[in-house]
């Protein structure tokens, strides 16, 4: 894919006479980006922002990412297994994306009713201004790195799910390589 899009820009440039070298900073900026290191980075930062979102401002929205949080933790920490952190990533992933759109939709510039407005106090929905605490700032963009980290390692997660339900359920999934060793840890 990364050849596909690459090549008409070297053909291209070729037959204008035109300098690659500022070109080819951002060509090894996208391979960066497209490459394992990144995907593994995020794998080992998306526990720590899990855990950022459930805590940064406790509120009725952020507990599930605090309770998906520690029994993470408990798990790895039980199995040795890495992959016990992301055990309810993809409930966590769809909860993420509603509470993205019920922050924006409470962000828009329309007057609620006093009992939406005790409901989504209540809840931990809230307005993003100038006077808004750190918490609720940090919460906010937390939830939104969350977000497009799991979405970005999804695939990556439902290969590791694959590779693990197929060492537990056959004797073949013993023979299967395991690309993603480092994250897989026989206890």
């Amino acid at each position: 894919f990364v050849t596909l899009l690459i090549s008409p820009i070297h053909v291209i440039t070729y037959a204008l006479d035109v300098d690659l070298k500022p070109l080819s900073y951002f060509i090894y900026l996208f391979f960066f980006i497209e490459g394992s290191h990144l995907r593994v980075l995020c794998c080992l930062l998306l526990p720590a922002v899990q855990l950022v979102v459930g805590i940064s401002h406790p509120s009725w929205a952020s507990l599930p990412f605090f309770i998906c949080s520690s029994i993470g933790l408990v798990d790895w920490s039980l199995t040795s297994n890495f992959l016990g952190l992301f055990r309810s990533w993809r409930y966590l992933l769809l909860y993420a994306g509603l509470n993205i759109v019920l922050l924006y939709i409470y962000q828009l510039p329309v007057e609620y009713s006093g009992i939406f407005k005790w409901l989504a106090d209540f809840i931990g929905i809230y307005k993003i201004s100038a006077k808004s605490e750190w918490s609720e700032i940090c919460s906010g963009l937390s939830l939104i790195v969350f977000y497009i980290i799991l979405s970005w390692i999804r695939c990556d997660l439902m290969e590791m799910d694959f590779i693990m339900s197929a060492r537990a359920s056959s004797l073949t999934g013993q023979l299967l390589p395991s690309k993603h060793s480092f994250f897989i840890r026989e206890s």
